[in-house]
C-alpha cells in the first residue's frame, strides 16, 4: 500500500520497537509510527503491512481529516471510512487485531462467513459438497458435478449483482509463494482462477523475516465465498500438477525443466478448456467461446473493479517469457488435464508443503 493517500500525507518517522504490548502505534505529536519488532519477526508480512496501514489511517485522520474527526473515537466513522476507502481489510480496522485469528489453512472446518452473508455461506457449503462428488471415478458423474458447481456459482454471482449492497461485500486473501520469483505454474493457475472462479488475482511483493529475504505473494480479491473457493482450487491445482508431473517423470525420465514446463503448461491449458466447456454446457454460452461465467460476471461487477482500484491504484503488467517446448511432455500434460476433475481440495499440509502458505483474513 505504498503512498495510500498520495503526496498529501507527509512521511512520518518509523520506529521499530521492542518489548511493547502493541503491534503498532501512531504518535501524533512526534509524528512517529511505532511497529513491533516481534510483529515482523513472528508474523507473516501481510500482517505487518496490515498493521502499518492501520497506523497510516490514524495518521491520515489526525493530519488530513479536519478538526471534526478529532472529536470522534480513535476508530470511529472517519477512521473506518478512510480505511475502507483505501481497500484495507475490515480485519485490520478494529481497535484490537488478534493475529491468532489469521487462518493458517485454506477453509478450515470451523471457519464461517459473517452472519450477513448467510445465503452465500449456504451456497459455498453446497458447492463444496458438489465438488466432493466430482472426485467420482465415473467420468460422467465427475463431469456432471463440475457442471453443477459452475452453474450454481454463476447463478449465485449473477443474483448478487442485482442486489443492493451496503458496505463493500469484498475481501482479499493472501497466499505466500515462498520464492523471489513467481513460478510459471502459479501464474497460470492465477489466470485460470480469474477466468473461472469470480476473483481478481494479483502478485505482490512480500518479506520473510526468518530468512531475511524477499518473497512473492498471490492475492485473491472478491466476495468472501469466491475467494475461499478460489484458494481451495489454488491448493488443489498446485498439489495435483506436481504429483501428476512426478508420476509422468518417473515413467519418462529426462527432459529437464523444458519437459516440466511443457507438461504442466499442457495440463493447465487442457483443464482450463475443460472448465470453459463445463460453463458453456451449464449456461448455454456459445460453444468454443472460451468464456466462462466468471469473465462475464466480472465484466459487470463494477464494485469489485472499484475495490481492486482502491487497493491497488498503481499496477504494473509484465509479459510472459517464451519457453522451449517438449512435444511429448506437452501432449502427456494435455491428456492429464482432460482427465482431471476438481475433487475435494487439499489441506495446506498436503498441498505442496514448504512452498506456499495461506493467510486468510476474516471479515
Amino acid at each position: 500500500m505504498a503512498r495510500p493517500f498520495g503526496p498529501r500525507l507527509k512521511p512520518a518517522t518509523l520506529e521499530l520497537a521492542t518489548g511493547t504490548r502493541l503491534w503498532g502505534r501512531w504518535q501524533a505529536r512526534e509524528r512517529r509510527i511505532q511497529i513491533s519488532l516481534e510483529l515482523i519477526r513472528d508474523h507473516p508480512w501481510v500482517a505487518v503491512v496490515g498493521i502499518l496501514a492501520h497506523e497510516l489511517i490514524h495518521q491520515a485522520v489526525s493530519e488530513l481529516a479536519g478538526p471534526e474527526a478529532g472529536r470522534e473515537p480513535p476508530h470511529g466513522p472517519t477512521f473506518q471510512k478512510l480505511g475502507r476507502g483505501r481497500g484495507l481489510h475490515p480485519f485490520y480496522l478494529g481497535a484490537t487485531v488478534d493475529l491468532r485469528e489469521l487462518s493458517p489453512d485454506p477453509l478450515p472446518a470451523g471457519e464461517t462467513l459473517p452472519p450477513e452473508r448467510l445465503q452465500s455461506a449456504l451456497v459455498l457449503d453446497k458447492v463444496r459438497k458438489i465438488l466432493a462428488l466430482s472426485g467420482s471415478p465415473v467420468a460422467a458423474e465427475a463431469q456432471a458435478a463440475m457442471k453443477a458447481a459452475a452453474r450454481l456459482m454463476a447463478r449465485h454471482n449473477l443474483a448478487l449483482l442485482e442486489e443492493e449492497q451496503g458496505d463493500d461485500p469484498y475481501e482479499y486473501r493472501t497466499i505466500e509463494l515462498r520464492g523471489r520469483r513467481v513460478e510459471t505454474r502459479a501464474a497460470l493457475i492465477a489466470g485460470l482462477l480469474g477466468r473461472h472462479f469470480f476473483v481478481q488475482a494479483i502478485f505482490t511483493p512480500g518479506y520473510e523475516a526468518a530468512g531475511n529475504r524477499e518473497i512473492k505473494c498471490l492475492e485473491l480479491l472478491g466476495r468472501p465465498e469466491n475467494t475461499r473457493l478460489a484458494e481451495h482450487v489454488f491448493y488443489f491445482l498446485m498439489e495435483r500438477t506436481e504429483s501428476l508431473w512426478q508420476d509422468y517423470h518417473r515413467r519418462q525420465p529426462g527432459g529437464g525443466l523444458t519437459a516440466r514446463h511443457s507438461f504442466i503448461g499442457g495440463l493447465l491449458e487442457a483443464f482450463d478448456r475443460k472448465l470453459s466447456e463445463a460453463a458453456e454446457a451449464a449456461g448455454g454460452l456459445a460453444a468454443g467461446s472460451g468464456q466462462g461465467f466468471s469473465a462475464l460476471v466480472l465484466a459487470r461487477d463494477q464494485g469489485l473493479a472499484g475495490y481492486f482500484q482502491r487497493r491497488y491504484p498503481y499496477v504494473a503488467h509484465t509479459r510472459s517469457i517464451r519457453r522451449r517446448y517438449n512435444p511429448a511432455a506437452g501432449s502427456a500434460g494435455q491428456a492429464a488435464g482432460r482427465s482431471l476433475n476438481l475433487s475435494r481440495p487439499l489441506e495446506r499440509a498436503e498441498a505442496n508443503p514448504g512452498e506456499t502458505r495461506l493467510l486468510g483474513h476474516r471479515p
